[in-house]
């Protein structure tokens, strides 16, 4: 079994659903047994200045406060319902005294919206479409099928802008550190250690930047600098190595998460195209150069 370098490829992964704060696995589950399950009726536990308080709230506490752990005992549920209702409280007085007119309050309170819209949106696209195990399967042997599974040792030096890191292949190309380089100007956490992101699989990385890995020989720098969503690379191969194929069982879900995160990019990309976005500022325009 191999392991992947994950505190360095963090930047690198393409986890958008990750990021939204969803429980992927747990989605798909919920949607699986949502087939055979009726939507529960909503049940009021407590009225607070005639604001209410549902069973539903309750467990989306429970879940979060626990880590996904629905069976408590009841005195440990009736705490978590007093601190629903401590916080109703607080937050009736923090709007009597019109604390959500402040611009940070009010701030958070758009970021806290369009959060959980996303997340609801995401949860209702996973959910409406189960990854089947048979597309599970399909995606194993595309990945793992073929050919004994090939893991990567490689570094790079991560900057906002193309000018720069063809000048910093330049460099490379004069004889310079690749080492030195990557600490004085990568702009992710590997530069502490000279761009190193340690052993990974293509899948750990996103397409162009393990393309450009894949067709590199060891030892060798991309000639040109490899665009990602999170900038310029500087790419250096150091070593490859094969690898056994997981276990179906042991990669199913990060397969799923992969196939799901797909989706959701696919129609993110959708909603963008669609969309009418201007950009205010100078400096949030997208650079076309």
């Amino acid at each position: 079994m191999h392991s992947t370098p994950l505190k360095a490829l963090q930047l690198m992964v393409p986890a958008l659903a990750l990021t939204l704060g969803l429980g992927l696995a747990q989605a798909q589950d919920e949607a699986e047994s949502a087939e055979t399950g009726e939507e529960q009726e909503i049940q009021v536990l407590a009225e607070i200045n005639g604001e209410t308080i549902t069973e539903r709230e309750l467990d989306q506490l429970v879940s979060q406060q626990t880590q996904g752990e629905s069976e408590i005992p009841p005195t440990q549920r009736r705490q978590f319902l007093e601190e629903i209702i401590n916080l109703m409280l607080l937050a009736q007085a923090g709007d009597a005294a019109g604390i959500d007119e402040a611009p940070d309050v009010a701030a958070q309170l758009n970021n806290d919206r369009r959060r959980t819209l996303a997340q609801g949106f995401v949860r209702q696209l996973t959910e409406s479409e189960p990854v089947a195990e048979s597309v599970l399967r399909e995606r194993y042997e595309a990945v793992y099928g073929a050919e004994a599974p090939r893991e990567y040792k490689a570094r790079h030096i991560l900057v906002s802008d193309r000018v720069q890191a063809s000048a910093i292949i330049d460099r490379l190309a004069d004889g310079e550190s690749f080492t030195e380089l990557a600490g004085q100007y990568s702009e992710d956490g590997t530069s502490r250690d000279g761009g190193n992101l340690g052993w990974f699989a293509p899948d750990d990385m996103v397409d162009p930047f393990a393309e450009a890995v894949a067709a590199l020989e060891p030892g060798a720098v991309t000639d040109e600098p490899v665009e990602t969503r999170f900038g310029f690379h500087v790419i250096r191969l150091d070593e490859t190595r094969e690898t056994e194929a997981p276990a179906f069982s042991d990669v199913a879900s990060q397969l799923r998460m992969s196939i799901v995160n797909e989706r959701i990019q696919a129609e993110l990309e959708g909603l963008r195209e669609d969309a009418d976005i201007d950009y205010e500022a100078n400096w949030t325009k997208p650079d076309n150069g």
